[in-house]
């Protein structure tokens, strides 16, 4: 943890230490599973299923590339193989910018959370003394 972390950690109240337990962030499996149920689950759940077809026939190729005795069809299954995997992940990469925007999302969610406790507590406070 950085310097910043332990100070931010110390001024805490007990409420606002939940409310940033309760919003920690998911990490980038967990940020995926939530674009599986999300608003874009069609879209994702059809990158996944071209990207396990890609694999799919990488895998095919690569077992001819392995085969193949010439070196005409290894340069042929070689390169193939070497497209599909690379257009696989391409494809998997295409989604990174949307779960980055998700993560800032998230964070902005916190800051937000812990800024209306602070005034929700200074209100209470002021409410009382008057």
């Amino acid at each position: 943890m950085s310097f910043l972390d332990i100070r931010i950690e110390e001024l805490l109240t007990e409420t606002e230490a939940h409310l940033l337990r309760s919003t920690q962030p998911y990490g980038w499996q967990g940020l995926y599973r939530s674009m599986r149920r999300g608003r874009l689950k069609k879209i994702v759940r059809a990158i996944d299923a071209v990207c396990l077809l890609l694999l799919i026939l990488a895998i095919w190729a690569g077992m001819q590339f392995l085969a193949a005795t010439e070196v005409m069809p290894a340069l042929k299954y070689g390169f193939v193989t070497t497209v599909l995997l690379i257009l696989s992940a391409q494809l998997k990469l295409s989604l990174m910018p949307h779960i980055h925007a998700e993560r800032i999302i998230r964070q902005m969610k916190r800051v937000e959370i812990l800024l209306l406790a602070k005034n929700h507590k200074r209100d209470e406070k002021n409410s009382t003394s008057a």
